[in-house]
């Protein structure tokens, strides 16, 4: 097993997307989501994938597409190491492509497969992932490129009609994650959450579980990761961020922020390119 090496590029420049390549990686991701459309790819080693509640493997020459707030996780098999890509793009942003492509939308349309066997396209990402963490690499070559990827994705593996195709969630549901999504900066309680949305703190449990495969707690630390690295990818201090997002302690927030980002928070803080 080689040395672990990872890199990010994040830039002002093109605020609607956050690169990753990582090397000779055998850490592990607790099941997670993304607010971003997520697009990645192994360039060697193999990779145990779960998808919702489907589970299968990622292998080399494949794409993984994965939609927005879709609990996935992806994970070494027999803690063997794997190089892989990986880039995370705003929603509103890809619906905007997108409509370059079919017209005007009412929303964004998710990729109809999540593991596609397309090696021409998988070689292209690869390619494109490289050119974005490029230090030397124009802006202007750099978008071309990523568009030019994502016209070919959206056009081949995507279907309008299916662009109302999100999850089904019940009016209680929707309030419980908003409620959760607006205490990032705070530590709800499950009989605050159940008392806002007009129900019984066990019922609350089974319904959110049942809606969205994940507990409620485990929501509200993802969300807070996804705050993170929105602050400490603009350079926030990293002790007034574990004191924003209401952790116990910089320790605390640390041993989270690894087990969902798979890097600790002061490396993914420095991994970024000096744009």
């Amino acid at each position: 097993m080689g040395i672990k090496k990872e890199i990010f590029f994040k830039s002002d420049n093109m605020p609607y997307l956050e690169a990753r390549f990582v090397e000779n990686s055998a850490n592990h991701y607790r099941k997670h989501f993304h607010k971003t459309v997520s697009i990645g790819a192994i360039e060697e080693g193999e990779v145990a994938f779960s998808y919702q509640q489907e589970l299968g493997r990622l292998k080399c020459g494949e794409l993984v597409v994965i939609n927005p707030n879709i609990i996935h996780s992806c994970n070494p098999i027999e803690n063997e190491s794997r190089t892989y890509h990986m880039i995370y793009l705003d929603t509103k942003w890809c619906k905007k492509l997108q409509e370059s492509i079919y017209g005007e939308l009412n929303s964004y349309i998710p990729v109809s497969e999540y593991i596609i066997k397309d090696r021409a396209l998988y070689f292209e990402f690869i390619k494109l992932n490289y050119k974005l963490l490029d230090n030397s690499t124009f802006y202007l070559e750099k978008e071309e490129a990523l568009e030019n990827f994502l016209i070919k994705l959206f056009g081949k593996y995507c279907d309008k009609e299916l662009q109302h195709s999100t999850i089904k969630e019940s009016r209680n549901i929707k309030l419980a994650k908003e409620y959760i999504e607006n205490s990032v900066n705070s530590n709800p309680t499950v009989k605050e959450i159940s008392s806002y949305i007009n129900i019984s703190e066990f019922h609350f449990f089974k319904l959110f579980k049942q809606s969205f495969h994940i507990s409620p707690h485990a929501y509200l630390l993802n969300q807070k990761i996804c705050k993170a690295k929105e602050l400490l990818s603009n350079s926030e201090d990293i002790a007034q961020v574990a004191y924003e997002l209401a952790f116990t302690d910089q320790s605390h927030f640390s041993r989270v922020f690894k087990s969902y980002v798979a890097t600790t928070p002061n490396e993914y803080k420095k991994s970024f390119l000096n744009k």
